[in-house]
């Protein structure tokens, strides 16, 4: 069976049978086009040596028998193992999304439970277990639990008896269209980064009724009644900051009335030190979120918008097309549960910069203004103490550099959307220099903010990877973290360096970076060619590295003897030579 509705090939593959007919499974369709093989062939579909993302729908009762439920220990790793050994296979192989939508559902009396853990119960938590200690091992690996998903529509109406007898479907119609439903979410936030910023109105949304109009006392924020729910919502958001999420405000409201709320109101669980930037005023909030995201250097379409009236959604969504909108329910008293579950913020790892990113976007608007007053900005520069340190590119970095290569846009060379599993790959490979930076200064601990990645084709080396967060840009690290890969590859012998610049929507911040820094452009891959001969190049070597490069962006390269980079006796208290 095929679904097309997009140019992307998508393997479905279940325990079951899954009734693939469009109307069923359009909302995945419109995402990729969809492959459904024989009932049963899921085996199959596992080892197949294709590197097409795979979607396994698994459900349990399918394949592991009532009657073997209660079996020993040792027999249940047993049917663990014959289970997930194709899927670890498959993901040794291939680097190409997989994910497994499992379901553990067989209808039980909650009064199995009363003393302890079911049976089945236990298997189920056993199966989890396994599942999620591959997907820690494998980062190509995500896992929709499926019971989660369904149990919106409740589990009596997901699941048909009927189906099951006469096909083999073990879903109803709307059961069906749920898990489609489900799984284009996943795939799509497989694709695209989670937002970077909540923008938050105030009035009737961060708390209940208009300061301007009732004052601080006649608002509805606080422990009891719907006080609880809006100070509930100021928790949720808060939780998101905590998970990396910054915090913006966009309110029409006179800025001190909205600040008197955050600084006396006792039931405010927002505090000022949360909110990383703030638009308070009479104008426009669609102007006011382009003028805040200009200072932060962030992109419109790392938004997700967050407003009582339906005025100001509509007009965010007609003005800026590329910031998201949440649509709040209609009650009120579900709004916190909304923002909680608000999936453009979902991330699928934590790393240690997510949990600081609140102070790390203050400390860059601190920065910008301290810049903007110093008047000389190469001695401001020197003054400020800059100190970066290179990180190798490994399982303990492996997460934070796929977070880079999906959400840095502005400064990023070559656009490269590298999942963990491909940069393992990557810097596995022969003389490959990969690598992230750490900054701090006086303005603080900035984390890790860079990536490159030079991939090596004998005495020429390929630039695949160049990126830098926009929250450190203005400090010429950039030339720090060139050096340094340059360093590596002088001391195996390499001889020159390619670059290139791929256009794209956001990053024409880094379309000058290569020339600035000492690479040559080439019109064409000839005039490249005929350069290196006239400096007895390997002509193999640069053929081969050559075809690393696309063909959407301009050339660049350099011989590393002459190469000369620009800024750096900024660093010149830094190694930028070892790790």
């Amino acid at each position: 069976y095929l679904i097309v509705m997009s140019s992307l090939s998508l393997r479905v593959c279940c325990t079951s049978f899954l009734l693939p007919a469009p109307p069923f499974w359009q909302p995945l369709a419109e995402h990729g086009r969809l492959s459904f093989g024989e009932y049963g062939d899921w085996a199959q579909a596992l080892l197949a040596g294709d590197d097409q993302p795979l979607i396994w729908v698994l459900f349990l009762a399918d394949v592991i028998p009532q009657l073997n439920v209660a079996a020993s220990a040792d027999d249940r790793a047993a049917v663990y193992e014959t289970l997930l050994s194709p899927l670890s296979v498959r993901l040794q192989q291939q680097p190409a999304p997989v994910i497994v939508a499992w379901s553990g559902y067989r209808g039980e009396s909650p009064l199995s439970s009363a003393r302890g853990l079911s049976p089945w119960q236990q298997l189920q938590h056993e199966f989890e277990a396994q599942l999620y200690a591959l997907a820690a091992r494998y980062p190509a690996l995500h896992v929709l639990a499926l019971d989660q998903a369904l149990q919106g529509i409740g589990m009596q109406a997901a699941f048909d008896p009927r189906n099951y007898y006469a096909a083999r479907c073990r879903l109803s119609r709307q059961g069906l269209m749920t898990t489609a439903s489900a799984l284009a979410c996943l795939w799509q936030r497989i694709q695209r980064p989670p937002c970077k910023v909540l923008a938050l109105d105030c009035d009737n949304t961060l708390w209940g009724g208009v300061v301007g109009e009732v004052g601080l006392a006649g608002l509805a924020l606080g422990s009891d009644g719907m006080g609880k729910l809006y100070a509930d919502l100021q928790a949720v958001a808060r939780a998101w900051a905590q998970q990396g999420v910054l915090l913006v405000l966009l309110s029409k409201n006179n800025e001190a009335d909205v600040w008197q709320v955050f600084d006396q109101h006792p039931g405010m669980v927002l505090k000022r030190d949360h909110i990383v930037a703030s638009a308070i005023n009479w104008q426009d909030k669609p102007g006011n979120l382009k003028q805040l995201m200009n200072e932060l250097g962030l992109g419109l379409d790392s938004v997700l918008f967050v407003d009582d009236n339906p005025l100001e959604r509509a007009a965010m969504r007609e003005a800026l097309p590329q910031v998201q909108v949440l649509e709040l329910p209609a009650a009120v008293t579900d709004w916190p549960a909304a923002l909680a579950s608000a999936e453009a913020l979902v991330r699928f790892t934590l790393t240690a910069d997510d949990q600081h990113k609140t102070a790390q976007y203050r400390e860059r608007a601190a920065f910008i203004s301290a810049r903007h007053e110093a008047g000389d900005e190469h001695g401001f520069l020197q003054r400020i103490a800059m100190q970066p340190r290179w990180l190798a590119l490994d399982a303990g970095t492996l997460a934070r550099a796929e977070q880079l290569c999906a959400k840095t846009n502005q400064f990023n060379l070559r656009l490269q959307r590298h999942s963990a599993a491909r940069l393992q790959q990557l810097a596995a490979e022969p003389g490959c220099v990969a690598g992230l930076v750490t900054l701090s200064d006086r303005f603080g601990d900035h984390g890790i903010t860079g990536l490159a990645i030079a991939r090596v084709r004998g005495e020429v080396a390929v630039l695949d990877t160049f990126l830098l967060s926009c929250r450190v840009l203005g400090r010429h690290l950039e030339a720090w973290l060139l050096a340094a890969v340059i360093a590596r590859l002088r001391a195996q012998g390499v001889r020159w360096l390619l670059g290139q610049y791929c256009p794209g929507e956001r990053n024409q911040l880094a379309a000058d970076f290569l020339a600035v820094h000492g690479l040559h452009p080439f019109a064409t891959c000839q005039d490249l060619r005929a350069a290196a001969d006239n400096l007895s190049v390997d002509s193999q070597a640069l053929a081969a590295a050559l075809a690393l490069l696309g063909e959407d962006g301009g050339l660049y390269a350099a011989p590393l003897d002459t190469l000369t980079i620009p800024y750096l006796d900024l660093f010149d208290h830094v190694d930028a030579h070892t790790d």
